[in-house]
């Protein structure tokens, strides 16, 4: 980037508008220049308005904006600043500009607007405030932060890159080189390996929590699965049996309930018939009056139409006859009504002709009263406004005697105060001067304050440096006793070395640690193979035991199985004997006293000799009930013993899994002694041994210890034991380590310490020199603001003088300016009001001129108006007067409405009447058809009558009634007869229906007895049946219970298993992934981006440390910059002339500090030119510290800068500069007026 031209407006001290041209002389024959001045001449000025036209703010500000613009020069109305630069051979504009209202000193600020701009074709890039500074920054390469450190070194930040600690170096050079990259890397890796390390612990903790079944517990759910699915066929087997012996049961029991209510239903039927007898007999007797019901009802039924026609032909009569009389009565108001109607008509056919002579009399009225009235009013309203006119010419006149009396006086004021008229002039001009008098006055109090405060902080360094040798021979005692503490420690430590070595006690603590990570599954295994044995030995019993009971059911079933033998055999020879006394009792029943028996031939029939049928029958039932009783009990013994068969399966089922459970802890056993012997045979420490401790080989557990509780206890026991001895061994050892260690550190921190505070003190008496500089040169410039004040003031005094005034005191001068303000402003204020004056004087002339015109006019208008209102009165009255003769004060309207209305009455009238005349002739034809329409149905229904009448006395002479009124007490009513059919209908339904189930519900009883295991299911009793189906029912839903749950358990470990393999599988991908990431982080991986940012920087240092050091070279073969080795951006100076010693920045005097941070900022720029080429440098003071032989050094150095094509500008007031520069930009500032100028050349018109 390289600057070509400058031009700015009203900034600062420097009022006007200026031009720099680098392109053109003198700057582009010489590209080294100085601006030189006095202190507050405006030299900076030059650089901030750089700034302010690329970035719109200055080192100094920070913001200038529409509130807030302290840049802008006091008394100006606006303030502009345009750069123009060169950016790899493209040039750009750009520009800042801000005003105030109405461009006055003391207007409000407006908002400010800017410009950037393609220099060669004037096209417009931007305007708008915030983009146009990104788009300088993006076009550059540099914003705000890097431009004033590479290309303009402002005033107090020229070392600011030397003296910045480590982070903010390291923010610096990634500000310049554009390295924030770095940060970011190292911030993205810290988040992944952070979110690598949360996903890879989430997948260990899944793995973790999820058990897998072993090869032996599968084996055994299996087993156990088959033998339940076994039993569970038997279950279903028998629950079908008895499920459909409970249905039969329950088939039979509603089959009986049935045919029991079947029989109760016919009963009561049969009961509900005997009960209504009576009324069933009342409707049978009803039956042959029913007969005559039809003939006797059609009897009444022409009776009563033949009386009704009579009435309605009598009453058809008397309608007639009222008919006829209306119709007279109608006629003869109709025809009256007509002749009224006709000569009403002629009346208003007459009113017509009338009212068409009196119309146009009326219209021609309307018009004259219209316009007569139009008149009056035009009289009203110019008699009004000549009255207005006239009070306005009054008014006018008495405002302008006011206004000449006013003018008078104002005139008189302005007169006599005419010195005030050319203090405006002056006011702001003075106002500034007071405020830079006021700033001086400020300056010197602080540089008095400066003073004290250099005198304090040279007291308070001696009092330090005193202090740090005081603290320097105290340090040097402690070091001789932390020596010998040193000593001991180490001794202490080595002699613990000697018994134990560290080695040693990593070994044997590597072993028994291995040790107690396994003395819990010692335990468990321990703990499974006792229980698994003791469990056998439980089953084994429990075996014995139930075998013993099903041999002694078996016994018992055998004995039963006789018993049911012998008994049914029993009650068959029963059962044979009553057959046979059956047969014996009918022949002897045959047998007749004295006759021959056909079986044995004798006479002698006695009957003591046949047996006893009521004692064999008796016998018979007794011997049903002892065989039922025999084969119930040997029901139950049959249930036990087959509830017997899977509990003896189960219990061996378990004893072969639990002894395969003892062989598997007796193997894991082994395997784990096994591993304890190789975990200790594989150390080198196996027979090593503690204090008071035998070797590890000698306490190890045996293969036979697998059942000694004790044993296994104690060998835990002393694992824990050991463990926490060799433990407290190693912690003793760490102590002793530490404690010499941290000896040795106090001892080296010490040392340290004895150096720091040597270099200390030699720093402090190089800044007790530098500070009595610096307070005399405070002293200095007090007397020089103190001389420049007295300057100023003596000049204001004069300027004052000049205008006519006196002069005040300086402690006055406010009040006395705040007065000559508002003097001004009351000049200037009556001043305004007295043109404005003669203005609105001139005007209301003009305004009473106008309208004394303007009443003459209509004075005239008027007269000839009150002649036009006569001539209108005169015609009107005539019109008048002839309509009065025609029609009077009648209204044609009101005439023509009331004759239409008694018209309208009339023919509405007539209408009326002609409409109820033929409604009359209408009801008269309608009442003479009736008549003789009931004339002829009267006849017709007569004869009816008679045959109706004739048929009704031959059908009741054939019937058994003697009488009519007889047959009327034998026909019941009709609701009455319908009520008893209904009942009947119903009964004789109910008997059948009922009869019907009955034999249906007989049917199913016989059918449910005739079943094949009919006999067979009776002999047991629906209560046991549905015991036995619930036992077996709850048996078989336990057994699948038991199936579904060994399922579920093989299901989810089969899940658990393929799950396993691939989650096994992520781990492994993720473990991978995390250790790639892991190994990342901690190279260069940090949570703030610190770690690779440094680590970056550190790189970019060195290659700015060694451009420093070539422009060092060139600059003061002496120094050398360097990087402090502990940490990487902080710098160091080495001193090739006092045997290349190592010394802090912070110790440089001033001169030496110019120097390196030339050599630095010589460095930055050449550091950033990958991205921008820096052809133009400013530097602002800092020449102020160097003597002339360093001086000449810089000089030189600069004169190199600017033989490579670089532009250099120099902003100091040392002498020797000015002497050594031949270009110079002088900045001349004038005395008592707060501004300065620059040559006539730079001056833009």
């Amino acid at each position: 980037m390289k600057i070509l031209s400058l031009e700015f407006e009203n900034l600062n001290s420097l009022k006007g508008r200026w031009k720099l041209d680098f392109t053109q002389s003198p700057f582009a024959e010489n590209g080294l220049f100085a601006i030189t001045g006095p202190t507050g001449a405006g030299k900076t000025t030059i650089l901030d308005a750089i700034c302010l036209a690329l970035f719109h703010r200055t080192p100094r500000l920070k913001s200038i904006a529409k509130g807030n613009n302290e840049i802008m020069t006091r008394g100006t109305g606006e303030c502009f600043a345009e750069i123009e630069f060169e950016v790899k051979g493209k040039t750009y504009r750009s520009n800042f500009h801000q005003k105030r209202a109405r461009n006055k000193h003391d207007g409000a600020l407006q908002t400010p607007t800017c410009e950037f701009a393609d220099a060669d074709t004037n096209k417009v890039l931007e305007t708008q405030l915030s983009k146009k500074i990104k788009l300088v920054e993006s076009t550059t390469g540099l914003d705000f932060s890097r431009f004033t450190k590479s290309i303009l070194l402002s005033q107090g930040e020229f070392a600011a890159f030397l003296n910045a600690n480590a982070n903010d170096r390291a923010e610096l050079l990634e500000e310049l080189t554009g390295t924030e990259i770095y940060s970011l890397i190292s911030e993205r890796i810290y988040e992944h390996y952070k979110s690598s390390e949360e996903g890879l612990n989430q997948l260990k903790a899944k793995a973790e929590g999820v058990n897998l079944l072993t090869a032996e517990q599968v084996e055994e759910l299996s087993q156990n699965k088959a033998s339940l699915e076994i039993a569970l066929k038997q279950f279903d087997q028998e629950l079908k049996g008895w499920s459909e012996h409970l249905a039969w049961w329950r088939e039979l029991n509603k089959a009986k309930l049935s045919l029991e209510s079947s029989e109760s239903e016919l009963k009561s039927a049969q009961l509900e018939m005997e009960a209504n007898s009576q009324q069933l007999d009342q409707l049978a007797k009803s039956e042959p009056a029913e007969k005559l019901r039809p003939v006797h009802k059609d009897l009444h039924r022409v009776q009563h139409e033949v009386a009704s026609l009579n009435t309605q032909l009598e009453d058809a009569n008397k309608q007639l006859e009222a008919g006829n009389k209306e119709k007279f009565q109608t006629e003869t108001a109709l025809n009256a009504q007509t002749e009224a109607t006709n000569q009403l008509r002629k009346e208003q056919t007459e009113l017509v002709a009338t009212i068409e002579k009196v119309r146009p009399l009326d219209q021609k009225v309307a018009l004259l009263n219209e316009k007569l009235a139009t008149q009056k009013q035009s009289q009203s309203l110019l008699k009004t406004e000549q009255e207005t006119k006239q009070s306005l010419i009054l008014n006018v006149e008495k405002s302008l005697e006011e206004l000449k009396v006013q003018e008078k006086t104002l005139a008189e004021y302005l007169s006599t105060n005419e010195s005030s008229k050319s203090l405006d002039r002056y006011l702001g001009q003075w106002q500034t001067n007071v405020a830079q008098i006021r700033t001086l006055e400020q300056q010197q109090t602080e540089q008095q304050k400066r003073v004290e405060r250099l005198a304090n902080e040279i007291s308070a360094q001696e009092q330090q440096a005193k202090q740090l040798t005081q603290d320097q021979q105290k340090n040097t005692q402690e070091l001789s006793t932390l020596t010998t503490a040193e000593q001991a420690a180490k001794a202490l430590w080595e002699q613990s070395q000697q018994v134990h070595s560290e080695e040693q006690l990593n070994g044997l603590k590597h072993v028994l640690e291995a040790w107690n990570r396994q003395t819990h599954a010692l335990t468990d295994v321990q703990r499974r193979y006792l229980l698994a044995t003791e469990q056998a030995q439980v089953k084994r019993i429990e075996l014995e035991r139930k075998t013993s009971e099903s041999t002694e059911l078996t016994k018992q079933r055998e004995v039963l199985v006789e018993r049911y033998k012998e008994k049914e055999q029993s009650l068959e020879r029963l059962k044979t004997l009553i057959a046979q006394e059956g047969e014996l009792a009918k022949y002897r029943a045959m047998l007749e006293p004295g006759s021959e028996c056909p079986l044995c031939g004798s006479t002698d029939h006695s009957v003591e000799q046949s047996q006893d049928v009521n004692a064999l029958l008796q016998q018979q039932t007794q011997e049903s009930e002892a065989l039922a009783l025999v084969k119930k009990e040997g029901q139950d013994l049959r249930q036990k013993l087959d509830s017997l068969g899977p509990i003896l399966s189960h219990l061996e089922g378990e004893i072969k899994n639990l002894i395969r459970d003892a062989e598997q802890a007796k193997q894991s056993w082994a395997l784990l002694v096994e591993k304890f012997t190789q975990t200790s045979a594989s150390s080198s420490y196996a027979n090593a041994q503690l204090a008071n401790s035998a070797p590890l080989m000698e306490w190890v557990v045996t293969q036979e210890q697998i059942a000694d509780k004790d044993a296994v206890a104690m060998f835990v026991e002393r694992c824990e034991h050991e463990l926490n001895k060799v433990t407290q061994l190693q912690q003793q050892q760490m102590q002793a380590k530490a404690d010499y260690q941290s000896a040795e550190k106090q001892r080296i921190n010490l040392e340290l310490a004895l150096k720091d505070a040597l270099n200390k003190v030699e720093a402090l008496s190089v800044r007790v020199a530098d500070l009595k500089k610096q307070r005399a040169d405070a002293e200095e410039q007090t007397a020089q603001l103190k001389l420049t004040q007295s300057s100023q003031w003596q000049s204001l005094q004069q300027s004052i003088t000049e205008t006519g005034n006196s002069a005040p005191e300086l402690k006055s001068i406010d009040q006395w300016l705040e007065v000559k303000s508002a003097a001004s402003q009351e000049w200037q204020a009556n001043s305004e009001q007295k043109a404005e004056l003669d203005k609105t004087l001139i005007a209301q002339q003009e305004k009473h001129q106008s309208l004394a015109a303007s009443l003459g006019e209509q004075s005239n208008k008027l007269a000839q108006l009150e002649k036009d209102l006569m001539t209108t009165s005169g015609d009107l009255a005539k019109v008048q007067q002839e309509r009065q003769a025609l029609f009077g004060d009648k209204q044609i309207h009101q005439q023509e409405q009331l004759m239409n209305a008694r018209m309208e009455e009339a023919t509405k009238e007539l209408e009326t009447l002609k409409a109820a005349f033929n409604r009359c002739e209408l009801t008269l034809r309608e009442w003479q058809t009736k008549q003789f329409a009931f004339s002829k149905e009267l006849t017709a229904k007569q004869s009816e009558f008679t045959k109706v009448n004739e048929s009704w006395t031959q059908a009741l002479a054939a019937s058994p009634f003697e009488s009519e009124t007889e047959f009327e007490q034998a026909l019941l009513d009709e609701q009455l007869r319908a009520d008893l059919v209904a009942l009947k209908q119903r009964l004789d339904n109910a008997i059948v229906s009922s009869s019907a189930k009955l034999k249906a519900a007989k049917q199913n009883v016989d059918d449910l007895l005739e079943h094949a295991n009919a006999t067979k299911w009776q002999e047991v009793e629906i209560e046991q049946v549905e015991q036995q189906a619930s036992s077996c029912q709850q048996q078989q839903q336990s057994t699948a219970s038991q199936i579904g749950a060994i399922n579920a358990n093989l299901e989810m470990d089969k899940k658990n298993r393929e799950n396993q393999q691939h989650l096994f599988k992520e781990i492994d991908e993720k473990q991978q992934a995390f250790d790639d990431i892991s190994q990342l982080n901690s190279l260069i991986g940090s949570k703030n981006g610190d770690k690779f940012r440094k680590f970056a920087q550190g790189l970019t240092l060195e290659n700015l440390v060694y451009l420093a050091n070539k422009q060092l070279q060139r600059l003061h073969g002496r120094y050398e910059l360097k990087r402090k080795a502990e940490d990487g951006l902080e710098l160091q100076v080495l001193d090739t002339w006092q045997g290349d010693v190592v010394r802090d920045t912070k110790t440089l005097s001033g001169g030496e500090s110019f120097l390196v941070s030339l050599a630095l900022a010589l460095a930055l720029s050449d550091l950033v030119s990958h991205k921008t080429s820096i052809d133009s440098l400013f530097l602002d003071e800092g020449f102020g510290t160097l003597d002339s032989d360093t001086l000449d050094i810089a000089l030189n150095a600069l004169d190199n800068l600017n033989a490579s094509g670089k532009m250099i500008g120099v902003i100091s007031h040392v002498e020797a500069l000015k002497e050594r520069v031949p270009v110079q930009l002088k900045i001349t500032k004038h005395s008592g007026l707060g501004v300065s100028e620059m040559s006539k050349e730079f001056k833009v018109a």
